[in-house]
């Protein structure tokens, strides 16, 4: 049996504009997105077989934040992996411990899948291209294409339209501590969506103040979500924290559709004290942790 155990590290949007609503009902949006340096860890042990013709999958979840055993992310990764290559005859067990809160926006369903099918795709010593990798992870879901490569990336259109970002912001994010923190409530992607074409907030002339955050060494504070105002206008208490952070000289901001939120700063002891008044504010949450882009 052959085991390797891979980081499914979550993502963060730095920004998130939503520009205007597509003739097919999606949203054109224009996001920066980057990965960071949490995430679930996931085992995967894999017995070849030759005498079986159907996959044999077991997951088991080590931890309190459960998603369903069937139809998710994991097992359609698994469907497409033996679809294109014809690869089908293993018996396979996940381990998964997962960190990264659902619903919060963090990508860690998208994550789960997308390391799924690079762990399988290493196991079988790499019989997808990179190229046909990233084309896979479309049809998963719209922001999964982003974890193979796992380097901050510009998304434009729906979001699956990915460029790859200069390495000085790169070089410059690495200046940056980031305080993740998740509220106790979840928000469901389509549910989100529903609720911004009801009442859209567009966030226009995107292009421009991306350009303005790739330029600034200091962009923290121009980082902004299309979601964000009708989040807080729903959520009083998160509202009030986000007030007093920015009283403080924070600037909060949420990640893709909600509710997980953000912070960044160059002094990590700076976000020790955030993490205190949020903590005063929210009591205990599922997420509030400092960590580092990768």
């Amino acid at each position: 049996m052959e085991s390797i155990s891979l980081l499914s590290n979550a993502k963060i949007n730095l920004f998130f504009a939503i520009n205007g609503i597509a003739s097919d009902s999606f949203c054109n949006i224009t996001s920066i997105m980057a990965p960071i340096s949490f995430g679930d860890n996931m085992v995967f042990s894999i017995k070849k077989n030759r005498s079986i013709q159907n996959p044999i999958i077991k997951i088991f979840q080590h931890s309190s934040l459960k998603f369903p055993e069937d139809n998710n992310t994991i097992t359609r990764a698994i469907e497409l992996f033996c679809a294109w290559t014809s690869i089908a005859n293993f018996s396979l067990r996940i381990d998964v411990k997962k960190k990264i809160p659902i619903g919060g926006g963090f990508g860690g369903g998208s994550s789960n899948g997308v390391f799924t099918l690079k762990a399988l795709n290493q196991l079988y010593n790499f019989p997808i291209s990179e190229e046909k990798l990233t084309t896979l992870t479309r049809k998963m879901g719209t922001d999964c294409s982003f974890f193979i490569k796992n380097l901050p990336q510009l998304a434009t259109d729906h979001g699956d339209i990915l460029t790859p970002i200069s390495t000085d912001f790169h070089k410059n994010l690495a200046n940056y501590f980031v305080l993740i923190f998740c509220p106790s409530f979840f928000i469901a992607t389509d549910e989100a969506y529903k609720k911004f074409k009801q009442k859209p907030f567009f966030l226009q002339n995107s292009p421009e103040k991306v350009k303005k955050i790739f330029n600034e060494k200091h962009f923290e504070s121009l980082l902004s979500n299309s979601f964000q105002r009708q989040i807080l206008d729903e959520y009083a208490e998160l509202r009030t924290l986000f007030n007093r952070l920015h009283y403080l000289d924070y600037f909060p901001c949420i990640t893709g559709s909600g509710s997980g939120c953000f912070i960044l700063h160059r002094e990590y002891d700076a976000l020790e004290k955030a993490q205190e008044i949020i903590f005063e504010q929210l009591g205990f949450i599922p997420l509030c942790e400092i960590v580092r882009f990768l």
